[in-house]
């Protein structure tokens, strides 16, 4: 079970050596996000002796209870270690002002492979592996809560053909989420459906509608209905969060299309919304749904993608940034009972 509390035994003393220079990179990158182009928040990698670079895919980490933390790793050559399992170790780093001379790990925690939707599951039984992105794609994800805010970072550690090989990313726990979180209340979002008026690009709506707006939406289903009218409803909402054309990381079409696949199933237990993030895209503006649900000054900026499920009473119950996975929202959606399909 993952610690609560990360503490442990002291670091090995090569990595006592290089936290100065990765605290460092900390100072000058953890503000750094979005400058609103649709991409993921920066953080600082460095490859390991092993020739591994880790790069942190959380996007808003704070103080408080156990909650998903992924990771991606690569190799220098930029192959992708998927499949499996790997093991990761957490060490406080400190703050700017009180940095940790002699940061010490907590107990090892197993993180999990999490596919891309729309890549190939894993083969039954397989082990870590380095496969080119078009084989494979995917992070690891465990459940981990962090104690203390300020800077930390990650060992992970792979074992690839016999070897265990491990890389260190580096990153920000603030004192308080800054996207809603699981129970906060949900912003009741006034968002764009497909009955908007026709001087709204429709771009704004899916940005896959093209710049010029010619091109069909291609999920209607899920810009039917706002937030707003789904939760005056009583209806549970799945709302995702994300710029399918805009996104840097690529995983905003694909977790968007799952979601589209979702609600072909579970449409009469709850509402599936989609808010681009883009309202005009060359000029930078953002959908004010958005703004709402995604915008963070504490993190300069937005993230995306991102799934949110929210209960009938307005509540977030849970939440996905970055990869979302059917086998961690279906779950979620087969518990709700059936009520009546959207109007």
């Amino acid at each position: 079970m993952p610690p609560d509390r990360l503490g442990g035994a002291r670091w090995p003393q090569a990595v006592r050596a290089t936290w100065s220079s990765l605290l460092v990179c900390l100072l000058l990158l953890a503000a750094c996000s979005s400058d609103g182009g649709g991409g993921s928040a920066t953080t600082p990698t460095t490859q390991g002796a092993d020739g591994l670079i880790a790069q942190v895919a959380s996007f808003d980490l704070a103080v408080g209870p156990p909650s998903r933390f992924i990771v991606g790793l690569q190799s220098a050559d930029l192959r992708l270690v998927v499949f499996g399992t790997v093991e990761l170790r957490f060490a406080y780093l400190g703050t700017r002002d009180a940095p940790v001379r002699s940061p010490e790990p907590g107990a090892p925690v197993t993180a999990s492979y999490l596919p891309i939707p729309g890549t190939p599951p894993p083969p039954d039984g397989a082990t870590p592996q380095l496969l080119s992105g078009s084989q494979a794609r995917g992070v690891y994800a465990a459940s981990v809560g962090f104690d203390r805010t300020g800077f930390w970072q990650v060992e992970v550690t792979a074992a690839l053909d016999g070897e265990a090989r491990t890389a260190t990313g580096a990153f920000t726990v603030l004192d308080r989420h800054a996207v809603p979180a699981p129970g906060d209340p949900a912003p009741r979002s006034e968002n764009l459906t497909m009955d908007v008026p026709p001087d709204v690009p429709r771009a704004a709506i899916d940005s896959r509608a093209g710049s010029d707006g010619t091109a069909p939406i291609p999920d209607p289903e899920l810009h039917a209905t706002t937030v707003a009218a789904a939760l005056a409803a009583g209806r549970p909402v799945v709302v995702t969060v994300s710029t399918p054309v805009y996104c840097t990381s690529r995983f905003c079409g694909p977790v968007t299309d799952m979601v589209q696949e979702l609600s072909h199933v579970y449409g009469d237990r709850a509402s599936f919304v989609h808010i681009e993030v883009f309202l005009d895209f060359q000029r930078r503006e953002t959908n004010p749904a958005a703004d709402e649900w995604i915008y963070s000054k504490a993190q300069g900026g937005l993230n995306e993608p991102w799934v949110f499920v929210v209960g009938g009473d307005g509540i977030v119950t849970a939440r996905f940034d970055n990869v979302a996975t059917r086998a961690e929202v279906e779950p979620l959606l087969q518990a709700l009972p059936v009520i009546a399909p959207p109007a």
